[in-house]
């Protein structure tokens, strides 16, 4: 069959010359070759609305009808009525067609395409030469000459003003009387800015005055009447120089809806006089111009067919035309007006709102009846074969081509079929219509599966021909034409625009069309689309008609091989489910819950006919993927103490759509930088099913490969959860090193570590609670160090338990961290101890209460610090300077001394208070004086620019403990000292003994030492 293979029998160009969405754009030839009876009921008018009978009538009844019905006032007007599309102004058309020309007949046709009131008028008067009539031109021409569409619409709206103001309450009732006179809606009119509103683009005056002067274009409806959008209210539009009486109606207006309604009816009821007020046709020029055509043709013997295209195309005339038309043509026994038929096709809205007078007269004229095109098929009156033979006209005239029909003799269309090299291939697969038309490139179900997805929402089982024409066959060949050529079809254009209606035509079952994509991953969009519309969503998966998928370039599968294995695990039912299995899913699931079953059929729609997902539904699926994930995470690589799902939750990975979106699920858009992104397709189809069956634990026909790829999917997104957790909850490295660093701080603002010790010694004070810290050396520390060390030490805890949290690993049935992974933290550690300050870091939520002491003020704790420590330093070197003699020695030497002034009876010594310092200084180490000088000597307390981890490294360690003590001591022992000396001065003076001379000298010696050391230290 390669011959049938990327086959095309259409060409675009004949495409768009001979399918016309419009009937009179069509020439004879082709108009009658793609004509097809329509399906036309006969309906009942009840008021403005009308009821069907049940009666079906054709074209030639309605003919038929039209010509032969007597009426006894000589009058018939006939109306066919349906939606825009359903094919009126064709039947009026055909009928046109198959009116006969004849001496005793006058055929005026009015085209809804032409508009212009200078065509309607000259239409209507067309072959009549008579003064008046002549006049009655000559008007229309001046006034449709004389003004432009904005002109026009200006003195439209001043015509409908003036109207509106010449109305007396006394006319109307009801409501209505609030709003007409001088002082009612008029004003509206009147005003600039409102004027403005009621001109602007698509509000009715200024599209009736485009329609009035000229043509519209083939296929634009134009609104017929006034509606509330072209009311000029909205509440910006009051304006400081609105008049207080436009004001006032205005405000009436707004505030009261029903009076909005009302003032639309006075619009509509008066537009009529306005325009013929205009167009120079009032005082029923127009109806005395008609009754003298129909007089003149009485008196040549003839019959007056009029055929109007659309009723609304005489809009502003109609009434007078309608008077025209239905007037009796008897006059005291004899015939003065020609009789007159009128057939006219008026939209089905556009009848129920027709004023009662029109209403009334329609039907008397018609005893009551209508025919009515609207087409509304249904489950059992599907219109298949109406279907496929209205089209199979259209697509053998596209074949054939304009020229060729024109050619043709009269009543004869040629079949292209006739001579087709692959007729018989292409007719056994797409079939043809009943008059041996093909099909191809559709068949039945793609036909009728076309047609309910361009039928409105509300009513899915309607046929409108205009829109089966313009918005299917059209673009479909056009489109076909080039992807059938390159093996592209059903292509993506006819996927996005045609689909399954739901509830009218069935989908493809999802599971089908999970073995499509599993089968044929190529050609998969392109195959389910096919196997949807030509093969009517088959419930498992089988191959296209022969010459369906040679045509399309679609190989058939190997399905043989395929039902065998369907076949073997049917009869295996502990067989596991395989990725290659085609489970037939019914409209009812067997062996499952109601509220399963409503769940499944959710998914089905969602995957199989472009339906939302539920709220419910998606919730239960996005809650199994994400706590999979959840449970899938061991913490372990690297090791992190477990976290329970709420505070998973709290740290940003929930069961919302910001970590599982799904493409179509209510109340949610789809979300990109989600983590988990579900789009719609197949294979997520069958694997929501599986989760709802798992989630109800209703297993039997959970499938083996969903529940691997539930645990894939945990595995795969485990480095996601972690991430959004690390991130969320404040664990990054970042935040760890930023901890560290406040916990190393802490450390050394303890005496525990200093800048620059080996990383060991940082590593086990970072992770040291520090409940057991305490400083010996408190005496020398500042009080401003001391606090905010307690205030950090009662957050420490905490701190550091989150450190340990984040880089150990949890055990035992608490899930303590007992173990830090080192391998992690000693970097970390290190990163943290290059740096200790924490004025340029973002210090994460869980360390700021331990970092509050050190976030501002600490460069200024720790320089304070450094001057404490400075003077204490000093002072004792003024008193005890750098010598060979040891500081323990010292004192022994001023006990001696002090024992020797007692005993010598050297009086004004004090000595019980050196006693009580001399022993706080007891166990003191007088040599560390020494080490603190040498630190001290390495940063300078007057350098600004000195760096806060060097002055750190000298005030952080711990000290002697007995520095404040050893200052304290020296301080009494040299005011005491002072005492005795000038007490020994005088005793040796008196040469009591040797011992005084002895005592003075030694007191002098080291009375000297101390005050060389001052002098040294100040000239230093």
């Amino acid at each position: 069959m390669s011959d049938f293979k990327r086959f095309v029998c259409w060409d675009v160009e004949n495409v768009i010359s001979t399918i016309q969405t419009e009937a009179v754009v069509a020439s004879p030839a082709v108009f009658l070759s793609t004509h097809t009876p329509l399906s036309i009921k006969r309906s009942r008018i009840d008021g403005r609305s009308f009821s069907n009978t049940g009666e079906s009538v054709t074209e030639q009844d309605v003919l038929d009808d039209f010509l032969n019905r007597r009426t006894n006032t000589g009058t018939l007007l006939l109306p066919v009525v349906g939606e825009s599309g359903s094919g009126k102004s064709h039947l009026v058309r055909w009928i046109r067609e198959n009116i006969k020309s004849s001496d005793s007949r006058k055929i005026i046709y009015l085209e809804k395409s032409k508009t212009s009131l200078r065509h309607v008028i000259e239409s209507l008067l067309d072959g009549v030469e008579d003064d008046e009539i002549d006049q009655i031109r000559k008007d229309i021409r001046q006034v449709t000459g004389t003004f432009d569409v904005t002109s026009l619409a200006r003195r439209l709206i001043t015509q409908l003003s003036v109207a509106l103001a010449d109305l007396s309450r006394d006319s109307v009732t009801g409501k209505k009387r609030q709003l007409v006179g001088p002082r009612g809606i008029s004003l509206l009119l009147q005003d600039p800015l409102l004027q403005e509103q009621m001109l602007e683009p698509g509000k009715f005056i200024p599209q009736f005055a485009q329609h009035f002067l000229s043509d519209r274009e083939s296929g634009k409806e134009r609104p017929p009447r006034f509606s509330l959008d072209d009311l000029p209210l909205s509440a910006d539009a009051i304006t400081g120089d609105m008049a207080a009486p436009t004001r006032q109606i205005f405000g009436i207006l707004m505030s009261r809806p029903e009076l909005q309604g009302l003032a639309v009816e006075l619009l509509n009821e008066h537009w009529d006089k306005a325009v013929r007020d205009l167009s120079a046709l009032g005082g029923g020029r127009l109806l005395g111009a008609m009754r003298k055509v129909r007089a003149i043709y009485a008196r040549q013997g003839k019959e007056i067919i009029l055929l109007v295209e659309d009723f609304a195309l005489i809009q502003g005339v109609q009434r007078d035309l309608l008077d025209a038309i239905t007037e009796t043509s008897q006059r005291e026994g004899r015939v003065a007006l020609a009789p007159m038929r009128t057939l006219m096709a008026i939209t089905s809205g556009y009848f129920h709102d027709l004023p009662e007078t029109a209403a009334t007269r329609i039907s008397s004229s018609t005893g009551g009846f209508v025919y009515n095109l609207d087409i509304v098929l249904g489950e059992s009156e599907t219109g298949t074969e109406e279907i496929a033979s209205f089209v199979a006209r259209y697509l053998n005239a596209a074949r054939v081509g304009r020229i060729a029909l024109e050619n043709a003799p009269s009543g004869s269309v040629p079949n292209k079929c006739d001579d087709c090299p692959v007729r018989t291939v292409c007719h056994e697969s797409f079939g043809t219509a009943a008059d041996g038309f093909g099909l191809y490139p559709f068949n039945r179900p793609a036909l009728n599966r076309v047609v309910h997805s361009l039928a409105p929402k509300e009513n899915p089982y309607a046929f409108v021909p205009r829109n089966v024409l313009g918005n299917g066959v059209i673009p479909i060949l056009t489109d076909a034409r080039e992807a059938i050529e390159k093996g592209e079809f059903p292509s993506t254009s006819f996927r996005e625009n045609f689909k399954a209606v739901r509830g009218v035509d069935r989908a493809l079952p999802n599971s089908v069309s999970e073995e499509v994509d599993a089968r044929d991953p190529l050609n998969g969009k392109r195959r389910r689309k096919a196997l949807e519309f030509w093969a009517d969503a088959p419930s498992q998966l089988v191959n296209l008609p022969e010459g369906i998928g040679e045509a399309f370039s679609l190989p058939a599968l190997d399905v043989e091989t395929l039902k065998a294995e369907l076949v073997s695990r049917t009869a295996s039912p502990t067989a596991a489910p395989t990725s290659t299995s085609v489970v037939t899913k019914q409209a009812v699931t067997p062996n499952v819950s109601p509220a399963l079953q409503r769940k499944l059929e959710v998914i089905e729609d969602w995957a199989a006919s472009g339906s939302r997902l539920t709220t419910e539904v998606a919730a239960t699926i996005r809650t199994m993927v994400s706590r999979s994930v959840q449970y899938r995470e061991d913490w372990l690589m690297p090791p992190v103490k477990p976290i329970g799902g709420t505070d998973i939750e709290k740290a940003g990975w929930t069961t919302k759509a910001n970590t599982v979106s799904i493409e179509d699920a209510s109340a949610e858009a789809l979300s990109k930088t989600a983590v988990v992104v579900l789009k719609r397709n197949p294979s997520n189809g069958e694997f929501f099913k599986s989760l709802v069956r798992l989630n109800a634990q209703e297993t039997d026909e959970v499938r083996g490969q969903d529940v691997v790829r539930l645990a894939s999917t945990a595995e795969n997104h485990r480095a996601a959860l972690r991430d959004r957790v690390t991130v969320n909850a404040e664990r990054t490295d970042e935040d760890l090193v930023a901890g560290l660093r406040v916990s190393l701080l802490g450390a050394a603002m303890a005496g525990q570590v200093v800048p620059g010790m080996p990383i060991d010694a940082m590593y086990a004070a970072a992770f040291n609670k520090g409940q057991t810290w305490t400083r010996p050396d408190t005496s020398s520390r500042t009080e401003s160090w001391m606090k905010r060390l307690e205030a950090h030490l009662q957050h420490r805890s905490s701190l550091v338990e989150t450190l340990v949290n984040s880089l150990g690993l949890g055990q035992g049935a608490t899930g303590a961290v007992h173990v830090v992974d080192a391998a992690r933290a000693v970097p970390l550690v290190r990163r943290a101890a290059k740096e200790w300050g924490l004025a340029s870091v973002e210090l994460p939520k869980w360390a700021r209460e331990a970092a509050l002491p050190w976030r501002t003020g600490l460069d200024v704790v720790v320089r304070g610090q450094l001057q404490e420590l400075t003077a204490l330093v000093t002072e004792i070197r003024q008193r005890f300077p750098k010598s060979n003699v040891a500081g323990e020695r010292l004192v022994q030497q001023v006990s001696t001394a002090m024992q020797m002034a007692k005993a010598e009876g050297i009086t004004g010594m004090q000595g019980t208070e050196l006693q009580v310092r001399a022993a706080a200084v007891a166990g003191a180490d007088w040599s560390s004086l020494s080490q603190l000088e040498r630190d001290l000597s390495r940063v300078s307390i007057d350098t600004p620019g000195e760096s806060l981890d060097s002055i750190l490294a000298v005030t952080a360690p711990v000290r002697s403990p007995h520095l404040r003590e050893m200052h304290q001591y020296l301080m009494t022992a040299d005011s005491l000292l002072n005492t005795a000396l000038t007490a020994g001065r005088m005793q040796t003076q008196n040469a009591v003994s040797n011992a005084a001379d002895q005592l003075a000298g030694l007191l002098e010696e080291w009375k000297q030492a101390t005050t060389l050391a001052r002098t040294e230290k100040e000239g230093k």
